[in-house]
């Protein structure tokens, strides 16, 4: 069988789902990571998953015809057999308006179009909290999420596809829902979990993953100096117990924000039954620091500009430095062309860095190897 093109999602995770495995799904929002990740995964043989969330498709101007295409280029320039993924990561309907389901209806469209073979939906922020009861709390996201469902099953249809030519990822969350105790948002209970995949299931919607709110942050956390620190939050116990309930639903967890997260914690992941990792900021990071020291500043500059008036007016504490970790991400779309007109070295520099880096999360996923065993239970269908 030939990999130069994405596989389904959905073969991955059901070749992987009683190996103890994470699949590691990388976003790319620097296009000069994809090299090293892909020479990465062709090395420890681990499928992989690339992906874009509807955000990020914004603020780094890849549309979802772009992302694939500099994906599949990328692969085939490389001359790999890994199975991997292109996934529509975060398809966030963040309000239940006219608008905001056209948007989404419409970049799901775009995403079929371009060869997407895995898709999340995010309809978790739809959370009533008001409510006593959890089907009520949750009703909302249901509804959306069923919506979207049906209409990627009837699109893949049209395009000549099966439930089985792609994965599907759902994220109930506690949006607005703050623990007392803590002051931070409370996790993701077992109740919340189980009762979202059943009434799924009554509205004849099968996920492979579902992704929760287990204590995780997207992107990086800072000390008081604005200095990277690692990130301790993620709940292993109560993402275990949450696992362990779906299992039986047939659904594995998606951990989200994973970026920080000490890597010899990783196991604790693994044997909370997490199937698919997503890192997002670290491979921005490893770009950017691996970028002209002149381009860098440029993208720093034109970031305190626009982000740092208002994010003092928030909090006079925080540093520079951390404005510009947290903003600099919207600085990828304004210098795009000169970032992908950087010089041969520096796209060596990067391709290196993310190729080790990425070695070191394949091995912490335990996902050596894990590519043979998805290509024989494709080639034994």
């Amino acid at each position: 069988m030939d990999y130069k093109n994405p596989v389904s999602g959905k073969l991955i995770f059901d070749a992987l789902k009683n190996k103890n495995v994470i699949v590691m799904a990388a976003n790319i929002r620097i296009q000069q990571c994809f090299r090293g990740i892909i020479e990465a995964a062709k090395e420890m043989d681990a499928a992989v998953l690339f992906e874009i969330a509807k955000s990020e498709i914004g603020y780094t101007d890849q549309s979802p015809d772009e992302f694939a295409r500099v994906c599949r280029e990328t692969v085939k320039a490389s001359n790999s057999n890994i199975p991997y993924s292109i996934h529509g990561d975060h398809i966030t309907i963040a309000e239940n308006t006219p608008a905001a389901i056209a948007a989404a209806e419409d970049l799901i469209k775009k995403e079929i179009d371009a060869g997407f073979t895995s898709f999340a939906i995010d309809a978790s922020h739809n959370f009533d909290i008001t409510a006593a009861k959890t089907i009520d709390q949750l009703a909302v996201n249901i509804k959306i999420t069923t919506h979207f469902a049906k209409l990627i099953e009837k699109l893949m249809k049209e395009n000549g596809k099966t439930r089985a030519d792609y994965s599907l990822e759902v994220e109930v969350g506690e949006i607005g829902k703050i623990d007392t105790k803590t002051g931070k948002q409370e996790l993701t209970t077992v109740d919340e979990a189980v009762t979202f995949i059943k009434a799924l299931h009554e509205n004849d919607i099968y996920p492979d993953l579902l992704a929760t709110n287990n204590g995780t942050i997207h992107g990086n956390v800072y000390d008081a100096y604005g200095n990277v620190i690692p990130l301790l939050g993620i709940d292993d116990k109560r993402t275990r117990d949450v696992a362990n309930a779906i299992a039986p639903l047939g659904v594995k967890i998606a951990q989200h924000g994973i970026t920080g997260t000490p890597l010899e914690l990783m196991h604790k992941l693994i044997n909370a039954g997490i199937a698919k990792g997503n890192v997002a900021t670290h491979w921005q990071d490893i770009a950017i620091e691996n970028m002209p020291q002149d381009l860098v500043k440029k993208m720093e500059l034109w970031t305190l500009d626009k982000y740092r008036a208002n994010a003092k007016a928030k909090n006079p504490l925080m540093s520079d430095k951390e404005i510009i970790g947290k903003n600099i991400k919207h600085a990828i779309k304004p210098f795009k062309k000169e970032i992908a007109n950087i010089d041969t070295n520096y796209k060596n520099k990067i391709y290196k860095a993310c190729k080790a880096s990425a070695i070191e999360y394949f091995e912490a996923f335990n996902g050596k190897g894990s590519g043979e065993v998805v290509r024989k239970a494709i080639e034994s269908m």
